[in-house]
């Protein structure tokens, strides 16, 4: 795992579309995904690590286009902010965050009566949590290549709700470990990276997002 001052690894990256229901298709050194549910059709967004080879065609692309949101995977946000491409300016952030499988895939204590369940979708794995068999918290994984990128979607509140989002990653670790996969890859806003940097997972990078000025 890459630590704060280190490039990760970009390979997550359709795993991570998939998740949206958006395509991925590699260009030079990043992706270009298409649009997601609710998006302009015509959307795009271009994700590459910064600093990186082919990074400037990226940004040159971006910047030409309209609707088309450049995405840098970077170590250091304050310094890809400053040096924001011609013509774009920064528009979000976000944390990448790496768990390793080994470590959430231990025996999680889930309220009496509850079940773990996973079923394949279309692009993804949904993973839902039932007590009574009633939804109570829900989850998506996807495993591409050796990489597994996951997102939760649902959770209850109220003192549980720990108890319930531990219950998903075990069931998600699990299953990228029976792909292979050594690690999770989740993003989150950066109010929520301190909470799930105290249970096991390791902030890995920031995804700087530019749009046209």
């Amino acid at each position: 795992m890459p630590d704060h001052h280190e490039l990760p690894a970009i390979g997550w990256v359709p795993a991570w579309a998939d998740l949206q229901e958006r395509s991925a298709r590699p260009v030079d050194s990043g992706f270009v995904l298409g649009a997601g549910a609710g998006q302009d059709p015509e959307s795009q967004e271009y994700v590459a690590g910064w600093p990186g080879p082919g990074t400037e065609e990226l940004a040159s692309n971006a910047a030409a286009k309209a609707g088309v949101r450049l995405t840098l995977l970077c170590a250091d946000a304050a310094a890809a902010r400053d040096h924001a491409p011609r013509g774009l300016a920064p528009v979000a952030e976000r944390v990448l965050l790496m768990a390793p499988t080994a470590e959430l895939n231990g025996p999680v204590v889930l309220p009496e009566n509850s079940q773990v369940a996973l079923a394949p979708m279309e692009t993804f794995d949904a993973v839902e949590i039932t007590v009574f068999d009633h939804p109570v918290a829900k989850g998506r994984i996807q495993i591409r290549d050796d990489f597994a990128a996951v997102a939760v979607t649902e959770l209850p509140q109220g003192p549980e709700q720990e108890t319930f989002e531990q219950g998903l990653f075990a069931a998600m670790a699990e299953e990228a470990f029976l792909h292979g996969a050594e690690y999770l890859h989740m993003v989150v806003e950066p109010e929520a990276a301190v909470r799930y940097e105290s249970s096991g997972w390791t902030a890995a990078g920031r995804l700087v997002s530019f749009g046209k000025n």
